[in-house]
């Protein structure tokens, strides 16, 4: 067959127009069998007619299913979560119930959940100063304004598409724990919850930060666990600190020996406790030990002599008479 040989559908029979051929992978589809199609199928270059076949009479039955739809819940902004908590379903649609008919969202078990998590994907733009010449310069170091994008990922067990996303917010969320960024946080958590399924946060960008799990604290009170490969070093209750024992919470320090920045025992003083790094109660320098009783040195300090040289009796160190220091 030529390139410009009319085609027609292999799904409804239709012949297909200029541009409106959709490749499948041992035929062709028209693009109005292709608008029927869920809106998460993304593998259709790589389906059979017959799977196609199978996935357009699924979603006729869908319709019917979704006629049924009662929610009970609803989460999200621009795209929301409709959650049917009586049956144990959910839709995901930007419409409102009134308006399905035409978009017919897939109605999906909760139960058919098999992963969920929080992709957190980060931007940034960079600050520049005016120069002299009134030119953007870049300031140095370089400065940024980070901005943020939040999108819940499914993965799910059905027959037709494995999985599909859904993007909370609108616009771009500036700056890490502001408002904004805190609120679509406690928005995905809110989502999880709902439905059920513990997920983890994926900070994708600059910032280092993979695999958050829901349960501890980053910005506005997420969790975070394996920040970038940093752990924490301890706490104050007792544990390891940036390489040096931290006394537990309400406890005193440890006052006994520490050893000084050349590996040698440095004594410390305990509250209370009389000093004991004065001259005559330690050793020096050379490991001979001081004098530890100076009476006779006070008693030798206060008692008269007599000048060898002007005969002069004094108590102080220097003769008055001649100057004369005391031998």
């Amino acid at each position: 067959m030529g390139l410009f040989d009319k085609k027609f559908c292999d799904i409804c029979g239709e012949k297909i127009g200029m541009l409106g051929n959709r490749k499948l992978e041992d035929g062709n589809m028209c693009k109005d069998c292709a608008k029927k199609l869920s809106p998460f199928c993304d593998d259709r270059r790589h389906s059979t007619i017959e799977q196609m076949k199978a996935h357009l009479q699924y979603r006729e039955e869908n319709k019917a299913v979704l006629r049924a739809f009662s929610p009970t819940l609803t989460l999200g902004e621009d795209k929301k979560i409709y959650i049917d908590q009586m049956k144990g379903n959910f839709v995901v649609s930007r419409h409102t119930p009134g308006n399905w008919s035409d978009e017919n969202p897939d109605v999906m078990p909760i139960a058919s959940i098999t992963s969920c998590g929080l992709d957190i994907d980060e931007d940034r733009d960079e600050i520049y100063m005016k120069n002299g010449q009134g030119q953007n310069v870049s300031y140095n170091p370089p400065r940024y304004n980070f901005y943020y994008n939040f999108k819940l990922k499914f993965l799910v067990s059905n027959p037709y598409f494995d999985d599909f996303e859904v993007k909370l917010n609108n616009f771009r969320v500036e700056g890490m724990g502001s408002m904004e960024y805190n609120r679509y946080q406690k928005m995905a958590m809110d989502i999880m919850n709902a439905l059920g399924v513990n997920g983890n946060v994926n900070m994708n960008g600059g910032m280092g930060m993979n695999n958050m799990g829901m349960g501890g604290m980053p910005m506005g009170g997420m969790p975070m666990n394996n920040m970038g490969g940093f752990a924490p070093q301890g706490n104050m209750y007792g544990q390891q600190m940036g390489g040096y024992q931290q006394a537990p919470y309400g406890q005193p320090q440890n006052m006994g020996y520490q050893q000084n920045p050349y590996g040698q025992q440095m004594p410390q003083q305990g509250y209370g406790q009389p000093m004991q790094n004065n001259m005559y109660n330690q050793q020096n320098a050379y490991g001979q030990q001081a004098p530890q009783n100076n009476a006779a040195f006070a008693q030798a300090a206060s008692a008269t002599w007599v000048c060898d040289c002007c005969g002069n009796t004094n108590e102080g160190a220097f003769c008055t008479g001649c100057g004369n220091r005391r031998d």
